[in-house]
């Protein structure tokens, strides 16, 4: 028996090695334990809900030719043999090169043609890894990778890729891949200089629909008087990227029309119809030039899963009274009441 307990704890760490190599493979160290126990509990639910198979390789060194290694990788670790047809993805990191790659196997590419992920890499990696947050960039990729998949973003925004052929292997070089300056800081915020029609609004629906001019042009600035005093504070330390924001300018443009107005004691909520599980509700607060937007409690308050549905994380706030006739269920997640 101890002969047995002694190989079993032997090859323990060969078999955590092994399962932690198949999801994330971090050899520079960029990525927490915690960032790489979050990202890896979305990679899972990729593969079981999606069946999308997502790998994340971080070199230490220089890669050389990123676009070679990634052909390279992908065959040598077989990514899409999990999925019912060849539905992997490889998101390699190259920081010492300032580049990054993502690969696409072939019965994936009409669902995420280079375009697409091009723009993924420009307009959502590359804010995050240039502040130096590789592991919030990464999640927040996946993000937008669910929301493709879900048929949440538009295919009209971007060309379609080409045929692929009837080729063997699981990947051809389909993808795309970026410069990206990573640790070189935050992004630049800048301020908005005509900031009239973006100030407190008479009531919640119009401050919400001065919110949707800000996602269109996508502004950055937080100092808008449309914003409550601690979402100031708060966006001024919030990375926010042109891709976030047209990920929430769809959603909004969307169920705009079917919101709810609800109203008490100088706080608003503005919620959207329980079934719409993507739209997650917005909180207001009335000062003396009229309504603005909390997101600094939004932000405490609402979280969302790895199918970018909102649930709520506490049921101990002011707002609640906005969802009496509602009921949550044990993850924080609406249901019609009873």
């Amino acid at each position: 028996m101890k002969r047995i307990l002694c190989c079993i704890l032997l090859g323990l760490p060969l078999l955590l090695a092994a399962c932690s190599d198949r999801y994330i493979d971090d050899r520079a160290g960029l990525m927490s334990a915690d960032e790489q126990a979050r990202l890896q509990t979305f990679q899972e639910k990729l593969l079981q809900e999606l069946d999308i198979e997502l790998q994340v390789v971080v070199f230490d060194d220089g890669a050389g030719d990123l676009d070679g290694e990634a052909v390279r990788l992908f065959e040598q670790r077989g990514i899409g043999k999990r999925t019912k047809g060849a539905r992997g993805v490889l998101l390699l990191v190259d920081p010492a090169n300032r580049q990054v790659r993502m690969e696409i196997g072939y019965d994936l590419e009409d669902i995420f043609p280079d375009a697409f992920v091009g723009y993924v890499e420009q307009r959502q990696m590359a804010p995050f890894f240039e502040a130096g947050r590789i592991g919030d960039g990464i999640e927040a990729t996946v993000e937008l990778v669910v929301g493709k998949a879900l048929g949440a973003i538009d295919e009209g925004r971007y060309a379609p890729a080409d045929e692929a052929g009837g080729l063997a292997h699981l990947s051809g070089g389909a993808g795309a891949r970026s410069v990206v300056d990573i640790g070189a800081g935050m992004p630049a915020k800048p301020r908005l200089d005509d900031v009239s029609g973006f100030g407190a609004q008479p009531c919640p629906e119009q401050t919400l629909a001065a919110y949707l001019q800000v996602l269109r042009r996508h502004i950055k600035d937080p100092e808008l008087g449309l914003y409550s005093p601690d979402t100031r504070a708060f966006f001024r330390k919030w990375l926010v990227t042109d891709a976030q924001q047209d990920n929430e300018r769809r959603t909004l443009e969307a169920n705009f029309g079917q919101g709810q107005v609800l109203q008490r004691d100088g706080r608003a909520v503005i919620r959207f119809p329980v079934t719409q599980r993507g739209a997650a509700p917005y909180f207001l607060v009335r000062g003396k030039d009229g309504w603005m937007l909390d997101f600094a409690s939004m932000s405490m308050l609402v979280g969302f899963n790895h199918r970018n549905q909102w649930h709520m994380r506490s049921f101990d706030h002011p707002f609640m009274f906005a969802f009496a006739d509602w009921r949550f269920d044990q993850h924080g997640f609406p249901h019609a009441g009873d």
